[in-house]
């Protein structure tokens, strides 16, 4: 997840960024961001060498693929200025691992750092969430490295509360996840303001 502190400089102006329906043509500026987040994100928590190695062009052509597949059952949503920069985006769908209470997923939230603590990652989470309370999914579940404070700070600031812990391995590093979880989405989706 790379929502997070704010960092300094400009405040964006929260109007002039809209969240909409992503689009197969997004698949390589949604892919760009994803891997822009993930070196300033995760530097230091997994491996150097898998961050350098990421392709942008690889995971466009996984997203192009999930964007253009009538049967995906994912939705994702882009954050969007009004010069058309993408500059996050999010995820979601059914939760993947048959969970007991948790029916539905937040797969990831990605933002540029120049972005990030303005409210546009709240804006794309609520947008994930009314899509899932749409589908029937009464709430929701999400994974975050351990280590990733900025991310763990937001989720708790939309009140998800740690419900689970799993190991990860990334190129032989020994890493931790941990899940948060919203036994309701009425929460989360307070206060929703979309731009469709």
């Amino acid at each position: 997840m790379g929502e997070g502190a704010w960092s300094g400089g400009e405040r964006i102006d929260m109007s002039a960024v809209s969240i909409r329906s992503a689009r197969p043509e997004d698949a390589p500026l949604i892919a760009a961001v994803q891997v822009t987040t993930w070196r300033t994100t995760y530097s230091g928590l997994v491996p150097e060498a898998y961050l350098a190695q990421m392709s942008v062009q690889q995971r466009a052509e996984r997203l192009h693929f999930t964007l253009t597949n009538p049967n995906s059952h994912v939705a994702y949503f882009v954050a969007e200025t009004e010069t058309g920069e993408v500059v996050g985006f999010a995820c979601g769908g059914p939760e993947r691992d048959g969970h007991a209470v948790y029916k539905g997923e937040l797969y990831a939230i990605y933002l540029l750092q120049a972005y990030q603590g303005q409210g546009i990652g709240r804006r794309l989470v609520q947008t994930v969430a009314g899509w899932l309370e749409a589908g029937h999914y009464p709430n929701l579940l999400i994974w975050v490295l351990a280590g990733n404070e900025s991310g763990i700070r937001f989720y708790e600031a939309l009140g998800g509360v740690r419900v689970g812990r799993k190991p990860l391995d990334i190129q032989g590093a020994a890493l931790e996840e941990y899940a948060y979880g919203w036994t309701t989405l009425k929460g989360l989706l307070a206060d929703i303001r979309i731009s469709r």
